[in-house]
C-alpha cells in the first residue's frame, strides 16, 4: 500500500490533517507526519531529517507519497530525498497539491489499494472540484452514461454534499465492486464523472439538496448501486442538515515582504538550516510554440506519440536519479508526471486538435496544457492552484521533445545560494545540489518540488521571497535561514557572523547523530533498548543497516501482494525475502505475514462487500480464509529465512483461537518442507501484532502461545479510541500518547514480563521522539521505526536513565488526555 508523510509547518495542522486523512481513508494507509522545528517541534517549520525518517516509516515498493503545505516543506522534503538511498527515490513522490485536499484524495486513493501513479494523479487533481464548484474553471470533460446499466436518483442531505470525507467513502465504496459507475449531478447539469475518482466527483460541485443521479453497469452494478444507495441514504453517517455551510472565501494575497527589525526580509520556512553564500539566479526561457498548420495531421500524430514516448523515458530515468539521491518518495512526483503524460482527456484534446482542426502537433499539445493548467489556475484554493506547475512541468518537456531541444543539467562551479521564481520537479530533478547551499524561490511553498528536494537533501531553503531577488546582481552576498524563515541581502559583518555560528551549529548536530548511530541505543544507567527498523522492501533494508538498525521489527509483506491481478507464488516471494535477510545478516528481522483484506482488497481474491472494511476479514483473518496463499507464504518465509535470525508475526489478531490456529499452519508448512527436504529455518519465534483493544486485554492469556507481541499503535489508537483517524472532527483523538492507549500498552508489557516475553512497538509512535521515554517506561524493549529516524530515537534513548523512565512513564499514564501527556513528555525532554 502506498505510504503518505504530510509535511507542514505547523505540527497541530499536521496532526488534525492526519486525523482528517484517518477519518476517509482506511486506518491500514501508512501515513507519517513531519512538522514543526525546534526541540519540541512548536516552532513554525519544517526539518528535511524528520522528513526523511517520515518517508522511511511509511517507504514500501508500493511507494511514497509526500504531500507539503508551503515555503521550506517543500525544500526540505527534497532535502530529505537526498537523504534517502538512491534505490528508493524512483518510489518517493511528491505531490504538488494543496496539503488539505490532496491529502484527503491520496488518502482515499492509497486505501484502495491502488498504485502510486494513480495516488499521485488523484491528489494532484484535488483542487479541481472546488475550482468547478467556484465556477473559475472549465469543467472537466463528461464521459457518456452507460447506455445499458442500473440508475437511481438521490438526494444529498449532508451539510457540505460531497465534501472529502463522504466523497472518499463513495470513492471507496464504488471502487470495491466490479462495475463502471458513472455520477451526474442533476441539479447543476455537471458530469457525468467516474464514480471511482475522487477529483472527477468532487468536479460535481454536489451540496446540500443536490441530486444526483449514479449509473452502474457491469457483474456488480446491482451490488453497487445497493451500497452507495445505502451510503447516500445513511447520510455518509454524518448528521443530516437543513441547510448549506457558509461558502469558503479566498484568502488575501500574500504581500510584499517587508524588512524585519534585524534587516531580514520575512519569507516563508521551507527547510531548515542556516546558509550564507553568493547569490546565482535561475532563469529558464519558455520555448517558443510554432502556430503554422499541418498538412499530415497522421504524419503529426507519429511524431507527438515518439515525443511521448521520449519524454517517458526521460521521467522514468529522471525518477529512478531523483529516487538514488533523496528517496523514493520524493521520486514520486514523476509518477504523477508519468500520469500527466499518459493523461487520456489532455491525449484526447491534443489529438482532435491535430486531427479535427488541422493544427501541428506542439500547437495541439501546447493548446491541451493550457486548458489543464487554467483549470487548476481557477481554482480557489492556492494549494491546488500549484498543480498547474506540474501540468505545465510535463507540458514543457513535451514541447522541447517535439521541437528538438535538450534539456542539460543545471551545475554550478562554485557554492551558491540559488534564487528562482519556482523550481518545476524537472528542473530539480536536474539541479545539481553539489555547490547549493541554500534556495530561495519568489513561488511555490512547502509542498512544491524545490520545498521537497531541499527538505529531503538537508538543503536549507526559503520560499515568497520578494521579487526584486530575480533582480540582484549574480553574485550578490545572500543569507538565509530555513527553519524560521528569514532572508538577508547583503548582510552586514555581525549578521554573517551570526549565520556562520548558527549554521555550524546545526551541521554538528546532525552529525552527532550520524555519527553515533552505529552505536547500541542503552540508557544512562545502561539499559539496553533494540531500536530497529520498518521496512517494505530492499532498498528499506540497506537503508535501515546504513543508520544502525539492529534488526527489521517490522518487514512489511504487503509489497508482494498489492498492486497486481495475481497472487505471488512461492518462488517470486522466496528471492524477494531472501534478498533482504542476507542484507541483515546476522540482525533478526520479524517478516509480518500479509496484512492485506477488507480495506486493502486484492484484485485476485474474490470478497464480499463489507459494510466497515476496517472490521472485516483482513489480516490474519483473511490468511486464514485462504490458507492456499498463507501456506505458500510461509513456505517462502521459512525458505529464504534459512540460516537467518527469522521471526514471524501475524497481523491483525483478536483471540486465542486465531493464534493457535496459525501456528497449526505454520507447523504443517514446515512438516511438508521437511518431508521434501527443502532446507528451510525452524524453528523461529512466532510473535503477534497488538492492534486492537482485545489483543491487549487479553495479553495475559495470549502470552503463552507467543514469543513476542509487537504493538501497532496506529491501529490500537483508532480502535481503542472509537475514532478513525482520517476523521476530521476528531483530531484529539489520533495521537497515540493517549492515557487509554499507554495504559493498553502497560498491560501488554506487564502480561510479557510476567510471561518472560518481551514487546515492541511498531506503530508510528515508536519514532515519535517526544515519546520514546514514555514507551521505555512502560517496558517496551524494542522500537521499530523508519531507518531515517533511527539515529535520532537512538539520540533520546541516551538521554536518560531507565529508572527516571519508569517513574516518568507511570506519571504519565495518569494523565487527563492526549495533549496533556504529550506536554508532560515534551518537557521531561528538555
Amino acid at each position: 500500500m502506498v505510504g503518505l508523510v504530510l509535511v507542514s509547518h505547523s505540527r497541530a495542522l499536521a496532526h488534525a490533517l492526519l486525523a482528517l486523512a484517518r477519518q476517509v481513508a482506511s486506518p491500514e494507509v501508512p501515513i507519517a507526519v513531519a512538522a514543526g522545528v525546534g526541540t519540541d517541534r512548536l516552532e513554525f517549520g519544517t526539518d528535511a531529517v524528520e522528513i526523511h525518517d517520515a518517508i522511511e516509516n511509511v517507504y514500501s515498493a508500493d511507494g511514497v507519497l509526500v504531500l507539503m503545505d508551503l515555503g521550506s516543506a517543500i525544500l526540505s522534503a527534497e532535502m530529505a530525498l537526498q537523504l534517502l538511498p538512491p534505490e528508493k527515490h524512483a518510489h518517493i513522490r511528491f505531490c504538488p497539491a494543496p496539503l488539505v485536499e490532496g491529502t484527503i484524495t491520496a488518502a482515499v486513493q492509497a486505501g484502495l489499494g491502488n498504485s502510486l501513479d494513480t495516488v499521485f494523479t488523484e491528489a494532484s487533481q484535488a483542487l479541481l472540484p472546488k475550482l468547478e464548484q467556484l465556477g473559475g474553471a472549465p469543467a472537466p470533460t463528461s464521459a457518456p452514461l452507460p447506455t445499458t446499466g442500473q440508475e437511481i436518483t438521490l438526494a444529498l442531505r449532508t451539510a457540505h454534499g460531497l465534501h472529502a470525507r463522504p466523497a472518499a467513502k463513495f470513492v471507496q465504496t464504488a471502487g470495491r465492486f466490479d462495475a463502471t459507475i458513472f455520477v451526474r449531478n442533476q441539479t447543476t447539469g455537471k458530469g457525468p464523472v467516474s464514480a471511482k475518482s475522487l477529483n472527477a466527483l468532487a468536479t460535481l460541485g454536489a451540496l446540500f439538496g443536490h441530486e444526483i443521479t449514479i449509473v452502474a453497469d457491469g457483474p456488480d452494478a446491482s451490488n453497487a448501486l445497493a451500497a452507495l444507495t445505502h451510503l447516500v441514504q445513511d447520510n455518509f453517517g454524518e448528521r443530516e442538515s437543513s441547510a448549506s455551510p457558509t461558502p469558503h472565501r479566498e484568502p488575501h494575497p500574500t504581500q510584499e515582504a517587508l524588512p524585519l527589525q534585524n534587516g531580514a526580509l520575512p519569507v516563508v520556512a521551507i527547510s531548515e538550516g542556516i546558509a550564507l553564500g553568493p547569490l546565482a539566479r535561475l532563469v529558464a526561457p519558455p520555448p517558443t510554440v510554432p502556430e503554422h498548420p499541418t498538412d499530415n495531421p497522421a504524419l503529426a500524430w507519429d511524431r507527438f506519440e515518439a515525443a511521448l514516448a521520449q519524454v517517458s523515458q526521460d521521467i522514468r530515468t529522471r525518477r529512478d536519479n531523483v529516487a538514488a539521491r533523496a528517496g523514493r518518495e520524493e521520486a514520486g512526483i514523476f509518477d504523477a508526471h508519468l500520469l500527466i503524460l499518459n493523461d487520456p482527456d489532455l491525449l484526447t484534446q491534443a489529438q482532435t486538435q491535430i486531427t479535427a482542426h488541422g493544427m501541428n502537433e506542439a500547437h495541439a499539445w501546447h493548446t491541451a496544457i493550457q486548458t489543464a493548467q487554467a483549470a487548476y489556475l481557477a481554482l480557489d484554493d492556492p494549494y491546488l492552484r500549484q498543480r498547474a506547475a506540474d501540468v505545465g512541468d510535463v507540458g514543457e518537456q513535451v514541447l522541447r521533445a517535439l521541437l528538438g531541444e535538450d534539456t542539460a543539467p543545471l551545475t554550478f562551479s562554485t557554492p551558491v545560494i540559488l534564487a528562482a521564481e519556482d523550481l518545476t520537479p524537472t528542473q530539480t530533478a536536474q539541479l545539481d545540489i553539489t555547490n547549493v547551499l541554500g534556495l530561495a524561490t519568489v513561488l511555490g511553498g512547502p509542498t512544491s518540488h524545490s520545498a521537497i528536494l531541499a527538505r529531503s537533501l538537508g538543503i536549507p531553503a526559503v520560499s515568497s521571497a520578494p521579487q526584486t531577488i530575480m533582480a540582484l546582481a549574480e553574485g550578490t552576498l545572500i543569507g538565509l535561514d530555513g527553519g524560521r524563515g528569514g532572508l538577508w541581502v547583503s548582510p552586514s559583518e555581525s549578521v554573517q557572523a551570526e549565520l556562520n555560528a548558527r549554521r555550524e551549529a546545526w551541521l554538528a548536530q546532525r552529525a552527532q547523530w550520524r555519527q553515533t548511530s552505529q552505536q547500541p541505543a542503552l540508557t544512562t544507567d545502561g539499559h539496553p533498548i533494540e531500536i530497529v527498523a520498518n521496512v517494505g522492501n530492499l532498498a528499506d533494508a540497506r537503508a535501515a543497516m546504513e543508520n544502525g538498525a539492529e534488526g527489521i521489527g517490522l518487514l512489511r509483506t504487503e509489497f508482494l501482494f498489492l498492486s497486481r491481478t495475481t497472487a505471488p507464488d512461492e518462488d517470486e516471494q522466496y528471492h524477494a525475502l531472501r534478498d533482504i535477510f542476507e542484507t541483515m545478516g546476522d540482525r533478526p528481522v520479524i517478516v509480518r505475514t500479509m496484512d492485506v483484506g477488507g480495506d486493502k482488497p486484492l484484485a485476485y481474491i474474490s470478497q464480499p462487500v463489507e459494510a466497515n472494511p476496517f472490521l472485516g476479514v483482513r489480516g490474519l483473518r483473511l490468511s486464514l480464509q485462504r490458507p492456499d496463499l498463507f501456506s505458500t507464504q510461509l513456505r517462502a518465509i521459512l525458505r529464504a529465512g534459512e540460516g537467518y535470525p527469522v521471526r514471524i508475526m501475524f497481523p491483525m489478531v483478536s483471540n486465542v483461537d486465531e493464534v493457535l490456529r496459525a501456528r497449526q499452519i505454520l507447523s504443517e508448512t514446515h512438516t511438508m518442507l521437511e518431508t521434501e527436504g527443502l532446507p528451510h529455518a525452524w524453528p523461529v519465534e512466532t510473535g503477534i501484532m497488538i492492534e486492537v483493544p482485545s489483543a491487549a486485554l487479553l495479553a495475559p492469556i495470549l502470552a503463552p502461545h507467543v514469543d513476542f507481541f509487537s504493538v501497532g499503535t496506529n491501529d490500537l489508537t483508532q480502535y481503542t479510541l472509537a475514532a478513525e483517524r482520517g476523521n476530521p472532527n476528531l483530531p484529539g483523538f489520533a495521537d497515540a500518547l493517549h492515557p487509554a492507549v499507554l495504559k493498553l500498552i502497560w498491560q501488554v508489557a506487564e502480561a510479557a514480563r510476567a510471561a518472560g516475553k518481551w514487546v515492541g512497538v511498531c506503530g508510528e509512535l515508536a519514532g515519535d521522539p517526544v515519546a520514546a521515554p514514555v514507551l521505555i517506561g512502560l517496558g517496551v524493549k524494542e522500537l521499530s521505526l523508519n531507518p531515517a529516524g533511527i539515529p535520532r530515537i537512538k539520540a533520546v534513548v541516551r538521554k536518560s536513565t531507565f529508572a527516571e523512565a519508569q517513574t516518568f512513564a507511570q506519571t504519565v499514564l495518569l494523565a487527563e488526555d492526549a495533549p496533556s501527556a504529550r506536554k508532560l513528555a515534551e518537557n521531561f525532554l528538555v
